[in-house]
């Protein structure tokens, strides 16, 4: 019999593997992201801000655990095993058997439904530690059953009640501080909580060795004067969770809105003035898989579930499990260009843009790109100094990201955007805007202090670095910038140059690599003005109508200028390039710019200038081919262009239309 349990407990635990083996596969990205989107520090100002709001002991918890997905197989593995846990409490505190020990499986699966429904609310989630807060709030409910049901065993059988009754008071009155709403659930629970027979202790209750059905459904029904029955516990739990509440808004946590004093420490799933109540619908999941538990436990001594064959409750205990885990299936965010997206943030921190024109280039899920999955590869094609040659050789797109509500550029990757392109004072606008809205991020932080130093600003940047020193896992990334704080003349280009060909660099192989293509975009003039949260159109009109002295800066404007189909600020730009470039042959991209515009307008004498054969040829047989097509609407000719041509600078000025920009 033992080992047939054992088999049992075998199973649950092979289920569990399975899953966090699927959220390591499948989510790596999404819990790298995660942790770069979290903070925790060991500070006692950090626990004081937390607990400024209902809940901020389980939000602390949470970002602590929640950075230990840096190593994603670490942070899973504690995941997967804080759901073991639950488990095994759920099955003693309701006193599970056989087949039915399978059921507690409808717990982790449930909060395994929260976790992989997030999608791009992991940008805009205010719940600290969210990722994890259900998991350490449904341990902690199952917690206070495990010490009541420890309190009953060895406290005397008419003690039992009146302990019952100080133990529901105290969680709910100590623990809705640190753990919000959670604490509200858990005494919730402990009104239905299992109890024992009233009698005196080493006393057997006949009665209930007999299962009555009386005396079962008494226990759990009937109030009784000890307050024994569910009666009494119902009432105080009632009183205890309306006051509890309203008395902490008075007097301890003002800046709390009345109207969320009862879901503190739950994510709002909250745009704007909209809610998505359908991100709700695995937090019911959790409410129901504990109704389930209770049931059974509550309808064990009924004539009815006595005459269940054990193979009967195999076959009801797997066919619920197996609804939970389609229900995961169900809401589980799938989307090919979301992880395209957090795959190549990470190549752009990484400084590899390589890998993100590898991710550019895939076309496996048949959706075409976001806007900011072009802004990546752009990027990556202009560090790389290939984006007059390949710009228009990936697929081009405007997918709106898949979310119900405006997914802005500015959250998603607005900032590392402005970064590399050495727009360092939005890049620190929008990360202490961030910061101030939805809370404090490791990546945060990292822009914040790189930014400060690019300005100069060495104090601040110290001051960033400091705090970062404090985590657990990026203080090896704080100490390697902070060791730039030393050398700040390496962030003035004209030295930093003299000294890389003096055969000297100020900075390492990696700062070179990172901050000189930054400072070559600085060399802009100082004005004030704003992007509207329109990253990708700020940026064109900027660089487009920029001009400057730096070769690097003044291709971005010919880019921009080419990409807005400006014939007006192209020729000026084009001609400028060229001066600056007189050893370089001309990218292919440019040269098809000027054949095409040249025959246009005929403003520009074209005659002279040496374009390659390639260019020429291209444009007569896309000319021509335009002709044989002459009867097909604009929308017949994107297909039928885009074999030949789609590669093309004359097909984008054509036949790309309506993109919109972010």
């Amino acid at each position: 019999m033992k080992n047939k349990h054992l088999l049992y407990w075998l199973a649950v635990g092979g289920l569990l593997v399975v899953a966090g083996f699927k959220l390591v596969t499948q989510e790596s990205e999404l819990l790298l992201r995660a942790q770069e989107l979290n903070l925790w520090l060991p500070t006692g100002l950090y626990w004081k801000t937390l607990m400024q709001y209902p809940g901020g002991g389980v939000s602390w918890v949470g970002t602590f655990l929640t950075q230990f997905f840096y190593y994603p197989w670490l942070g899973t593995a504690i995941l997967c095993s804080l759901w073991l846990i639950i488990c095994l409490l759920a099955a003693w505190i309701y006193r599970l058997r056989g087949p039915w020990v399978w059921l507690t499986m409808l717990i982790p699966l449930a909060l395994m439904a929260c976790f992989v429904q997030t999608g791009y609310w992991l940008y805009y989630l205010k719940l600290q530690g969210h990722l994890f807060v259900p998991t350490v709030g449904v341990l902690f409910a199952l917690l206070t059953l495990a010490v009541q049901r420890l309190l009953d065993a060895s406290l005397p059988a008419k003690a039992q009640p009146w302990c019952r009754l100080s133990w529901m008071a105290l969680v709910c009155i100590a623990g809705y501080p640190l753990f919000g709403a959670w604490a509200l659930g858990a005494t919730g629970l402990l009104v239905a909580s299992p109890t024992p027979p009233l009698q005196a202790q080493g006393e057997v209750n006949t009665s209930e060795s007999r299962g009555s059905q009386a005396n079962i459904w008494k226990r759990y029904l009937l109030p009784s004067p000890l307050g024994e029955g569910l009666g009494v516990r119902l009432i105080l739990a009632i009183l205890l969770i309306a006051a509890v509440p309203q008395v902490y808004y008075q007097h301890f946590f003002e800046m709390t809105e009345r109207s969320f004093l009862y879901v503190a420490a739950l994510p709002s799933f909250r745009y704007s003035a909209e809610t998505y109540t359908q991100y709700r619908i695995p937090y019911y999941a959790i409410i129901a898989a504990f109704i389930i538990l209770i049931t059974l436990r509550a309808s064990e001594g009924l004539a009815f579930a006595k005459k269940l064959k054990p193979w009967h409750r195999s076959v009801l205990a797997l066919l619920l499990v197996a609804l939970g885990i389609v229900g995961v299936s169900q809401v589980w965010y799938r989307d090919a260009n979301f992880h395209k997206e957090l795959a190549m943030n990470r190549a752009v921190e990484d400084l590899d843009w390589e890998r993100v024109l590898t991710i550019a280039r895939d076309g496996s899920s048949g959706v075409k790109p976001t806007r900011m999955m072009i802004l990546y590869k752009n990027l990556a094609l202009f560090r790389l100094g290939r984006a007059g040659d390949e710009m228009f050789t990936y697929p081009e797109g405007a997918t709106p990201q898949n979310a119900p509500w405006k997914v802005r550029i500015t959250q998603v990757g607005g900032k590392l955007i402005y970064y590399h392109y050495g727009k360092e004072n939005f890049c620190y606008r929008w990360c202490m805007e961030d910061g101030v809205e939805f809370g404090w991020k490791a990546e945060t932080l990292k822009f914040m202090a790189r930014t400060s130093m690019l300005n100069h600003e060495w104090a601040a940047a110290r001051k960033y670095l400091d705090l970062l020193k404090k985590t657990t896992f990026h203080r090896q990334w704080a100490e390697r910038y902070e060791r730039f704080l030393n050398t700040p003349d390496a962030f003035d280009l004209d030295k930093l140059e003299a000294s890389a060909k003096a055969g000297k660099p100020l900075l390492d192989e990696q700062g070179m690599k990172e901050f000189a293509p930054i400072l070559h975009m600085m060399t802009y003039p100082d004005r004030l003005d704003g992007d509207n949260t329109l990253v990708e159109m700020y940026l064109l009109q900027t660089f487009a109508k920029g001009n400057g002295d730096d070769p690097l800066f003044q291709e971005m404007t010919l880019i921009c200028a080419l990409i807005m189909k400006d014939i007006d600020l192209f020729w000026p730009r084009f001609m400028k390039f060229a001066t600056m470039n007189p050893e370089r042959h001309m990218p292919r991209y440019y040269q098809e710019a000027a054949y095409l515009y040249g025959h246009l307008e005929n403003k520009v004498d074209i005659s002279r200038m040496p374009f390659d054969q390639e260019v020429r040829d291209t444009y007569e047989r896309f000319m021509r081919f335009n002709e044989q097509c002459g009867p097909m609407t604009e929308e017949q000719k994107v297909v039928a262009f885009y074999p030949q041509f789609g590669d093309t600078f004359y097909y984008f000025y054509f036949l790309v239309r309506n993109q919109k920009t972010n």
